[in-house]
């Protein structure tokens, strides 16, 4: 009897241990699902040479975390997608890792917690045969709970669809997925989101700095040399008034127009490039240029002469500064709007006021530089005149450059080289002031000479070679490229627009630029007409608010959205989306 009881006592000892080894073994195992995940396509189906997108979502159950795809990261997550020969996949691209400490004896380990998204692009083989296919893709992951990691797991994922034929219609799917990860205002604002305020400061005013050396600024820049050079002033607190109350123009411009354009939900650089205010602005640089040809002066404020001991240089400076963000707008539109929309999102009139600011101050910085540089420079006496003069040419040039988009083509290609041979003439041959010394005759000669070399050679007709074939857009004709499995872009343009121009002249001329687009049925939208009812509905349906706008749409017949251009951008840049877009 007392052997059985020991028999039975062992028995109960060896099946609680077995249970709780069990127990234990269970509450570590993947049924607890710590990290759960579905993946996704960017299209209802594919078809031969199609580009498209897989998503995995996965989701880390509250109050755990798992490995990011890190180096640091003890096991790190990893994604592996198998699919049939016709589907190749580039690697996958992993959110970036939130770094935590969970104890006070570990160090910042790199985590994804909560729901995240890996990414990857995939291609159809131009051969693939149509029929059903699945994609399978494996998530490997680590959970961890504070200190306690628990084993790895492999979630074993699977998404099928359909190998469509060549030309048939092709629907994009999960928006919410996939378009939340496109544009470049979207990306503006999760970086700023993420960075603490004086990240956010520098960030901008380095963003302002590149702006600075975008073609927009381009044509301010002998403005400003000439206009500054003529101010006279030789003691630095003068020179870095004048500087400063020029960048403070600038500051002012983007303050006003940037809380209109937030207003009204369009890009920046679209309301800035309308006639009226091209003609405003060509009207402002006449009478700013007829002030240096001493018809009149311009003349401050009661109060701002009281505080700058009656200079009107100062009331100059700063029109100055107003009508250089205006010029620079169409290249800082995009810029603008994905700034707009992070501080619409923190509703603080007083945060939008300083993050402006350190845009504006980064952009104003080379201008600011400028501007002292030029009030500096020694023009004392007699060359006071001419300086002044040739200033007045440079803003008539900046003006005529201004009017070209609205003026009749037989006009505009003569608007500017005409105001350098009259100012190359009227410097070389009858401006008297430099006249009374031998080298200033000499100098004041050479300069207008070059004027009116540079003057002739932009009044020369450019040969038409490597230009780019384009259609006129229609619906129907982007559509029959889709059936027919051909990429499209549609070019957003009109008379009006003067960065349009220079993406005709620049880029679109570009040898490279023209062989990579000769894969692209390519189409063009005049929207110089804004009450044509056609270019409002193509606006509509490609969502643009300002232009220049570039689209490309792939073989699917499907935008891809990271390639889309808003503004100017080089041959290199344009390359860039070009071959993103196929």
């Amino acid at each position: 009897m007392r052997r059985y009881r020991l028999c039975i006592v062992a028995l109960i000892a060896v099946l609680a241990a077995t249970g709780a080894a069990w127990g234990e073994r269970a509450a570590l195992t993947p049924a607890s699902k710590i990290v759960s995940a579905k993946a996704y396509l960017s299209v209802d189906k594919l078809r031969p040479s199609d580009k498209f997108r897989l998503a995995v979502r996965a989701t880390v159950k509250d109050g755990y975390h798992i490995g990011a795809h890190d180096k640091d990261a003890l096991y790190p997550a990893k994604l592996t997608i198998a699919a049939p020969k016709s589907i190749t996949f580039a690697a996958p691209v992993y959110p970036k890792a939130v770094r935590k400490s969970f104890s006070a004896r570990t160090e910042k380990l790199p985590v994804y917690e909560g729901t995240f998204t890996i990414f990857a692009d995939g291609r159809v083989d131009r051969k693939a045969k149509p029929g059903r296919v699945t994609i399978n893709a494996k998530l490997e992951t680590q959970a961890c709970k504070v200190e306690q990691c628990f084993p790895p797991e492999s979630l074993q994922l699977a998404v099928k669809t359909d190998i469509a034929k060549p030309g048939a219609p092709v629907k994009k799917i999960n928006p919410a997925i996939f378009d939340s990860t496109t544009g470049g205002g979207s990306d503006l604002q999760s970086r700023l989101a993420r960075a603490p305020l004086a990240l956010q400061l520098l960030m901008l005013y380095g963003l302002g700095l590149l702006l600075a050396f975008t073609p927009c600024v381009y044509p301010m820049v002998p403005v400003t040399v000439g206009y500054f050079s003529t101010q006279g002033h030789r003691r630095t607190g003068k020179v870095v008034l004048l500087a400063g109350t020029y960048v403070l123009g600038l500051a002012l411009t983007y303050s006003i127009l940037g809380a209109v354009a937030a207003t009204a939900g369009g890009v920046f650089g679209a309301a800035t490039q309308s006639p009226p205010v091209l003609v405003g602005i060509a009207v402002v640089l006449v009478a700013l240029a007829l002030s240096m040809f001493g018809l009149y002066e311009l003349q401050a404020p009661a109060f701002i002469q009281s505080r700058a001991s009656g200079k009107s240089g100062v009331a100059g400076a700063l029109v100055m500064g107003l009508i250089f963000g205006v010029v620079a707008a169409p290249c800082v539109g995009p810029v603008v709007l994905g700034l707009m929309a992070y501080v619409a999102s923190l509703g603080s009139p007083l945060m939008g006021f300083v993050l402006f600011f350190a845009l504006s101050l980064g952009l104003g910085t080379p201008l600011f530089a400028l501007a002292a540089f030029s009030a500096k420079l020694p023009v004392p006496g007699m060359w006071m005149v001419a300086v002044k003069k040739a200033a007045g040419f440079l803003l008539l040039g900046a003006a005529a450059y201004f009017l070209i988009p609205i003026l009749p083509d037989s006009i505009a290609r003569y608007a500017v080289p005409v105001v350098l041979v009259a100012g190359g003439l009227y410097l070389a041959f009858f401006e008297k002031s430099i006249r009374a010394s031998r080298v200033g005759a000499s100098l004041g000669r050479a300069t207008g000479m070059a004027a009116l070399i540079v003057g002739v050679a932009l009044a020369v007709p450019k040969p038409a070679n490597h230009a780019l074939a384009w259609q006129p857009y229609s619906p129907s004709a982007v559509a029959a490229a889709a059936r027919s499995g051909k990429p499209v872009v549609i070019d957003f343009t009109a008379k009006w627009c003067v960065v349009c121009k220079e993406l005709q002249d620049g880029p679109f001329r570009d040898p490279t630029v023209v062989r990579a687009m000769g894969r692209f049925e390519l189409f063009r939208v005049d929207g110089t007409n804004r009450a044509d009812a056609a270019v409002q509905t193509a606006e509509r349906k490609f969502d643009v608010k300002g232009y220049p706008a570039v689209i490309f749409i792939d073989r699917s017949g499907n935008e891809v959205s990271s390639a889309r251009i808003a503004g100017y951008v080089d041959s290199q840049e344009m390359l860039k989306r070009i071959d993103a877009a196929d």
